[in-house]
């Protein structure tokens, strides 16, 4: 038999949906003025040179508009978009510009996908393989968008996994999906079953990730969000040599703020990407210790600004 309503209610401490009374009275502490990870390998230095080095070399060419054209196409990309834009468009731009992949699948479609798809037709010719996975595409990359190779209406849950074991170095794995870990739930399926299976050296992309911070504090206050893929994400990269962090918008702006206004002349933003790469590591098993030490020992290893 069925349950016909939830055990707990909303804010009770055994349900994941976020007492906002209770996060009201501890502001200072979920969002402290200076942030501080411990167990996670930021590798600043490194995405310094990403900001200094392929962030100067080709974001020249992000010529985009900051509205969208009345003239046109419906498929054209615009960077005020509600979904995708900022530090996090550029940063995809460029990233797509030094990687060069030769397969990108991305799950869950939308901005993302139409910047994409135009870098693929001016940039590589159409000889980058984009495949998109989203049950409920937006219009108009449900209509079909010149650059994207395939549409895969389904949800994640349901690709095979064989799908995402035939990405290689270099190839990327775009991820913008639902933000929830819950039972059944397409992060976990990621996280869980997708991830492990990756070979080393593709690049992973998590959106709307905000460390060293937590979630903005507007989206959990004034719009009651209860996103947690950002704590499955952070207990993931504690003391582990699976995976290293390429960049993170939010460190950045964080952390580097004359570095961004530099690189964009003289603008500064920030945003939600988090770009991975699966390492060699020491193996899946490893791995699994790592992340299960991660959640058990907690707050007990260096500080998050470890040498690189």
């Amino acid at each position: 038999m069925l349950a016909q309503r939830p055990a707990f209610p909303d804010g009770h401490f055994y349900s994941p949906v976020v007492d906002i009374d209770e996060v009201a009275r501890n502001q200072q502490r979920i969002w402290p003025d200076h942030p501080d990870l411990q167990g996670i390998r930021f590798r600043p230095s490194q995405q310094r040179r990403f900001l200094t080095r392929d962030f100067r070399r080709y974001v020249r060419d992000y010529d985009y508009p900051d509205e969208p054209r009345p003239e046109g196409d419906a498929y054209q990309f615009y960077t005020k978009n509600p979904q995708f834009s900022w530090l996090d468009a550029r940063a995809l731009f460029v990233m797509l510009r030094s990687l060069r992949p030769r397969t990108m699948i991305e799950v869950g479609s939308g901005f993302s996908s139409l910047l994409t798809a135009d870098v693929n037709r001016r940039f590589f010719g159409n000889r980058l393989e984009f495949i998109s996975i989203d049950p409920f595409p937006p219009a108009p990359v449900a209509e079909g968008v010149p650059g994207i190779s395939r549409l895969v209406r389904a949800k994640v849950e349901d690709v095979p996994l064989s799908e995402f074991q035939r990405l290689h170095r270099g190839d990327v794995l775009f991820i913008d999906s639902s933000h929830v870990s819950k039972t059944g739930s397409d992060v976990n399926r990621i996280v869980f079953e997708i991830l492990p299976r990756l070979q080393a050296g593709v690049v992973i992309h998590f959106h709307d990730v905000f460390l060293p911070n937590d979630y903005p504090r507007d989206w959990v206050l004034g719009e009651g969000r209860s996103w947690n893929e950002q704590y499955v994400l952070r207990a993931l990269l504690m003391f582990t040599d699976a995976f290293e962090i390429l960049f993170a918008s939010a460190f950045v702006h964080h952390y580097f703020p004359d570095v961004v206004a530099a690189v964009l002349g003289g603008q500064t933003f920030g945003g939600g990407s988090l770009w991975l790469r699966r390492t060699r590591g020491t193996g899946f098993r490893r791995q699994l210790l790592a992340f299960g030490t991660g959640l058990v020992a907690g707050y007990t290893a260096g500080g998050f600004l470890r040498r690189d």
